[in-house]
């Protein structure tokens, strides 16, 4: 069965039927001949001679009023390019408004993060160990991840100039654009994790980037580059509709992960000036979200309302005290994609602007929500790899984590309690990423995330015993 099948059986209709009917306008800007016209009215102002020969309609966002933002990627000749336009479809009123990249709304300090002469300055000037504004020769500026909204990873490749000592101590540093001052809470996480981290058994340490410098003016955070790579979601990607032997490579990165939310959940957290997250406060923001969902797609809501509520019902009567449930320094957003493997098999992560004081299963539910999703987006096959995976990542964390004194019985309760709280803070976190394909307009995600839940708990089986 097609995602889109899955969705209208599950939903009633696909996702952009209900957007059709309350915003044809942004189904006419979706439109890919619509959007070729559009570009070439763009291009004739903007750029003339340039020849638009095609777009692709990219980074949907439709939101609760009926207004949309969405990503035109536009290639020209003859200049050989490839160009970013950013439109944003008003609720009513208003014709659309095409921008051309990085001349975005949310983020207005972009284009000068982007500017490689500018940054050459900036970076010699607050990077340590560079050596002051002509101590960086070249400086070249590739954009890394650039999400619908909040923000945008860039990479800054520095060589060094004829002012500066020589050899940079930094001759890669990554920063990140917000559309707030997020930059400079990012950077006090990164510091209370690496402090938390030194202290640790060389056997539990993992990476974690060094803050290099915040540019409140640019609202920009800048780190250093980690040597390790993402590779599990590569992996996943190529081993979840291959039947037979499991990649190594890919349980080696699995236990890695592990390894990494045990690190993070063993540093200390007392004194740490973090958000508090509990299980409470997070059914409410999952609520949230889905509320939002009424006004255009309520059967979705009604589907992921039911689903949240079988879990959660299943563990109200559950002892809710003991080592599973103490608050620990957690990441607040751990997936398969944050986590980094060097040659020698270290783990490293990134991206913690998230960190916050949480029980042990906020990560390990939200890690398992994703690799779920993205195995059975892969393929409908994926379920018995994705079960092994459930069962190797989390009993990687367990033996670091469950007493080694403990009694039997105990240690026992223990991983049962984990287990189950994992899946409460797993189903929210598949509710959420359900929403938020809504208003991407994936219905591949929403049927992947639909197959997911009503697979149930079956993953569990691995481990429960």
């Amino acid at each position: 069965m097609t995602a889109a099948a899955l969705v209208a059986e599950a939903v009633g209709e696909s996702l952009r039927a209900a957007v059709a009917r309350r915003s044809p306008r942004v189904v006419e800007a979706l439109d890919p001949e619509r959007a070729v016209a559009r570009a070439r009215e763009w291009a004739a102002c903007a750029l003339p001679g340039a020849t638009v020969d095609g777009v692709r309609v990219r980074s949907a966002l439709y939101r609760p009023d009926g207004s949309c933002t969405l990503r035109y990627l536009v290639p020209l000749s003859p200049a050989g390019r490839e160009q970013v336009l950013l439109v944003q479809v008003p609720a009513e009123g208003r014709d659309l408004a095409i921008r051309a990249f990085p001349a975005d709304p949310g983020l207005p300090t972009l284009g000068r993060a982007l500017d490689p002469l500018l940054m050459r300055q900036v970076l010699g000037r607050v990077v340590p160990g560079t050596g002051g504004d002509r101590a960086i020769g070249r400086c070249a500026v590739d954009v890394v991840r650039y999400p619908r909204a909040g923000r945008c990873v860039l990479r800054y490749r520095l060589s060094p100039g004829a002012g500066g000592p020589g050899e940079l101590r930094h001759p890669v540093v990554f920063g990140k654009v917000y559309g707030d001052a997020t930059a400079t809470a990012a950077a006090s996480a990164l510091r209370l994790l690496r402090a938390g981290l030194r202290v640790l058994p060389d056997s539990l340490r993992i990476d974690v980037p060094q803050p290099l410098a915040v540019v409140p003016a640019l609202r920009l955070g800048l780190v250093e580059e980690l040597s390790g790579q993402p590779v599990l979601p590569r992996l996943l990607k190529r081993s979840s509709d291959v039947g037979g032997r499991v990649d190594p490579l890919l349980m080696d990165a699995i236990r890695a992960g592990g390894r990494t939310a045990s690190a993070v959940h063993s540093c200390d957290s007392s004194g740490a000036r973090l958000p508090v997250r509990d299980l409470a406060a997070e059914r409410t923001a999952t609520e949230r979200q889905l509320a939002s969902l009424e006004s255009v797609w309520p059967r979705v809501a009604g589907y992921l309302r039911r689903r949240v509520a079988d879990v959660l019902e299943a563990i109200e009567d559950a002892p809710h005290t003991g080592w599973p449930v103490v608050p620990v320094v957690a990441h607040g957003d751990l997936t398969p994609g944050q986590i980094l493997l060097d040659s020698s098999g270290r783990p490293g992560l990134v991206d913690v602007d998230t960190l916050c004081v949480a029980e042990p299963a906020l990560d390990l539910g939200r890690f398992l929500a994703y690799l779920h999703v993205a195995g059975v987006r892969r393929s409908a096959r994926a379920w018995p790899l994705l079960t092994d995976l459930s069962g190797v990542f989390l009993a990687s964390y367990l033996d670091g984590h469950v007493p080694s004194t403990a009694a039997t019985r105990v240690a026992a309760d223990a991983r049962r309690l984990v287990l189950a709280r994992t899946a409460a803070y797993r189903v929210l976190a598949l509710a959420r990423l359900g929403a938020s394909a809504c208003w991407q307009l994936k219905d591949d995600r929403l049927g992947a995330v639909v197959d997911v839940l009503d697979a149930g708990d079956d993953w569990m089986r691995s481990v429960a015993g």
